[in-house]
């Protein structure tokens, strides 16, 4: 599970650095990268991005026997967490109201919620 851990939080972080370009772009005359076009939510999604990449990689440095089905959990709550910012950038408002959108930020706080209690125990446990 380790691997699994330092390679979706580098691939984390090379998402968040080529998503540092778009924030360049966006902050420039324009104000806008493509579809993209609320900068403060790009930017909310490049520091999620790093900032869970990070977790991601602590788990993995410092857990001695990481459940697999939490490390699972980690992982997709990570990606889901982040990327939920990158929805709303999409909007000149910073803030798409759908149902859609709604069930997956319950989700991907509940596997984290779920995911970090978990390791937190078999940390414990171990």
């Amino acid at each position: 599970m380790q691997a699994i851990l330092i390679s979706s939080g580098l691939i984390q972080i090379t998402f968040a650095v080529a998503l540092g370009w778009v924030m360049v772009a966006m902050f420039g005359p324009a104000g806008r990268f493509g579809p993209l076009r609320n900068a403060k939510r790009v930017l909310q999604c490049h520091i999620d991005n790093i900032l869970m990449a990070l977790l991601q990689f602590a788990i993995a440095a410092v857990h001695p026997a990481i459940p697999e089905i939490a490390g699972w959990l980690l992982v997709i709550g990570s990606w889901t967490n982040a990327q939920l910012f990158l929805v709303h950038a999409f909007s000149e408002k910073g803030y798409i109201k759908h149902r859609v959108i709604d069930v997956a930020t319950v989700i991907s706080f509940g596997l984290l919620s779920v995911a970090y209690p978990w390791l937190l125990y078999a940390w414990f446990s171990a």
